[in-house]
């Protein structure tokens, strides 16, 4: 269990009351209401005029000792030792819902660029680019591609030919968008990722002649209110598409490759592979560092932890842990009788070595 980062305050930062705070985030106050806030910090390290949160029954023990004048505290929770006098305490149905909609209000942004083409942009003059658009120094769009109203692109973003980007969207510098592949709406893409390279096809090679390049001719297609972390790359399919769903939301250094289909709201953490044609359904959750080999599949509302491989196929509504995954229940019992596995072996080896007195183990036997 974690907390976020410190959000340090700046000369825009807001200050709040702490009443003021409670009927933004329709919560109810317990405390002092002349407490002044300017910033967010983690609940084990604040300090004057900072918020914090309590989402669970264990972070709570940490209030005592915190330097955090206030705190967004989930209802239901008991939080000892509050000294209502100096500190407030703001009850609410969600601490993560409410300290989202308070840095929603308190987010400084990041700097765009004008509306309109920048002069050191390069626009192939067939293609087609809203006028209410942003397209920054640096950015290249190619032939019959196709960029919707209020989408921005950053410095050195690249959108290949007959590429269509949505509206309200915003790609950061260095992100790739290759030829005929679609980007939704309001889709949010950051630095450096890649979307629509080839796809990895090789045919194996042989004594007569090297491994053979197996041609992608396909696409990506990427629905609406997608966001898709740093240094990720999404390949282009053998043929057809490689499809990505509604309101999914892809980490850093994720991998997809040629031909998955990922449904909607869809949650991939970071370093997570997906070997070719794999297909995730709608609502699961992948750990981080997680791997799907070619053709596995996932169903709807699936937990996958961290570090797990997925070799086959995984039903709907099933957590899953483990190398290769499988049922959470299986795979901690698996882990718990691993634990005492050498003490089971040493009491057979001994067992043994009663009922017949010739016997030797093979650790024995392995020994010089």
């Amino acid at each position: 269990m974690t907390q976020p980062e410190t959000i340090a305050e700046t000369e825009q930062a807001p200050r709040v009351r702490a009443d003021e705070l409670a009927q933004i985030v329709q919560g109810e106050l317990v405390g002092n209401p002349d407490v002044i806030l300017s910033t967010l910090a983690p609940i084990e390290a604040g300090s004057e005029g900072a918020l914090t949160f309590i989402r669970s029954q264990p972070f709570a023990k940490h209030w005592s000792v915190s330097k955090c004048q206030a705190a967004l505290v989930t209802k239901g929770i008991e939080v000892p030792d509050h000294d209502p006098d100096t500190r407030a305490l703001i009850f609410v149905d969600d601490a993560d819902i409410a300290v989202v909609r308070i840095l929603e209000m308190i987010d400084p942004g990041v700097a765009l660029p004008e509306q309109g083409v920048h002069s050191g942009a390069h626009i192939d003059p067939e293609a087609h680019i809203d006028p209410s658009a942003s397209i920054g120094p640096g950015c290249v769009v190619m032939k019959d591609a196709h960029i919707g109203a209020n989408t921005v692109l950053m410095a050195n973003v690249y959108i290949g030919a007959q590429a269509r980007v949505g509206s309200n969207g915003l790609m950061h510098p260095g992100v790739v968008l290759g030829d005929r592949c679609q980007l939704g709406d309001r889709c949010l893409v950051f630095a450096n990722t890649v979307i629509g390279a080839d796809g990895f096809g090789f045919l194996t090679g042989h004594a007569d002649h090297g491994a053979v390049k197996v041609p992608q001719i396909g696409t990506v297609e990427i629905g609406d209110d997608v966001e898709i972390g740093a240094c990720s790359t999404i390949d282009r399919a053998k043929f057809g598409v490689t499809r990505i769903g509604n309101r999914t939301k892809i980490d850093n250094q994720v991998h997809v490759g040629h031909n998955c289909v990922i449904g909607d709201d869809v949650l991939l953490c970071g370093r997570t592979t997906l070997g070719g044609s794999a297909t995730i359904g709608d609502r699961s959750m992948v750990g981080g560092a997680v791997v799907l080999n070619d053709q596995a599949s996932v169903g709807n509302d699936v937990k996958i932890a961290g570090g797990s491989i997925v070799l086959d196929s995984i039903e709907d509504n099933q957590t899953v842990l483990g190398v290769p995954a499988m049922p959470a229940r299986v795979a901690l019992a698996n882990v718990a009788a691993q634990r005492n596995l050498a003490q089971f072996c040493r009491r057979v080896e001994k067992s043994l070595k009663k009922l017949d007195p010739g016997f030797k183990p093979p650790s024995a036997e392995n020994k010089p």
